[in-house]
């Protein structure tokens, strides 16, 4: 539960603010814009915030109970996940995964694979910070990707 208490005196910035608004004639959002501003600012927040909520334990917060590798390393679980691995949802319990989060602010990252014979299947799964799947790279084609 929360509970949020405040108070304005008639002279804050925000009472401030209106008030020149009104002067200007800058039209107030009804209670339907306002609902559905919202509605949108959180279908677009919310997979960044996870997004940064997961890196943060998964590569970041070496006490975490999450924590696999520092950013830029790749790691590999020898083991499947369970309901214990809370940090992100994998889509499979019977698939051993490889993790890296790669950071891409400061300078490209090469990421090469190994030659795998022909009858196994590999796939790299390539996503952004909005958890949008930009590309792969596996078994099934031979692209090479860059972002």
């Amino acid at each position: 539960m929360l509970l949020f208490i405040g108070g304005c005196s008639k002279n804050d910035a925000i009472n401030q603010a209106e008030k020149q608004d009104a002067l200007n004639g800058v039209p107030v959002p009804s209670l339907a814009e306002t609902k559905a501003i919202a509605q949108e600012g959180f279908t677009f927040g919310l997979p960044i915030v996870m997004y940064y909520t997961s890196t943060y334990e998964l590569f970041v917060d070496t006490t975490s109970s999450q924590y696999k590798a520092p950013i830029g390393q790749l790691t590999n679980e020898a083991r499947v996940f369970t309901p214990k691995d809370t940090a992100v949802i994998t889509p499979n319990s019977d698939t051993p995964y490889s993790l890296m989060e790669i950071d891409l602010r400061t300078e490209p990252t090469v990421v090469s694979l190994p030659a795998v014979p022909k009858p196994r299947y590999y796939s790299v799964m390539l996503t952004d910070a909005n958890t949008f799947n930009y590309g792969y790279m596996g078994s099934r084609t031979n692209r090479h990707w860059s972002r």
